[in-house]
């Protein structure tokens, strides 16, 4: 089975039940690609993550024994991340930012002006840097959650006493 992480310049990938799906955008808010389709079974997801080097991971416990499962069984969503970046350690800051973390698509960069008409006037005034997800259509800019989800990354990453 393969890592999580697949290469350096690779964020990591996993594939998440529908029992996890805070834990999918937190994911992919730190740029994990994280396949997470509540219409399949545990055992159907677990096929397709299978299909392409995913680890699952779940709150199943049918499915805790497979050797590239990741069972959950923390509650708090902090607790779950500190669970997944125990397990499949990436540096959470590198790759973050870089996916939608509604539908996990790659951002994609655009000039400010392709997006004067798609978001308010005061956050065109405010934001030099725009992206949007060609899923979804979602514009993302670096407004102050940012900083609030990097502050929790950190938290998150800092030694426990």
């Amino acid at each position: 089975m393969a890592d999580a992480v697949s290469g350096s310049n690779q964020a990591p990938k996993f594939a998440a039940d529908r029992m996890l799906f805070r834990l999918a955008r937190w994911l992919r808010l730190m740029g994990a690609d994280v396949l997470c389709r509540p219409e399949l079974s545990g055992a159907e997801l677990l096929q397709v993550a299978r299909a392409q080097g995913r680890p699952l991971l779940t709150r199943d416990k049918r499915l805790r024994n497979a050797p590239d499962v990741l069972y959950i069984d923390a509650d708090l969503f902090r607790d779950q991340l500190r669970q997944v970046l125990q397990r499949y350690p990436f540096d959470p800051r590198r790759f973050a930012f870089t996916r939608c973390s509604s539908c996990n698509q790659l951002l994609k960069r655009v000039p400010r002006e392709a997006v004067v008409r798609s978001v308010p006037p005061f956050v065109y005034a405010a934001h030099e840097e725009f992206a949007i997800c060609e899923q979804c259509n979602r514009v993302h800019w670096d407004a102050s959650h940012v900083e609030r989800v990097i502050s929790e990354i950190d938290a998150l990453t800092a030694p426990r006493p």
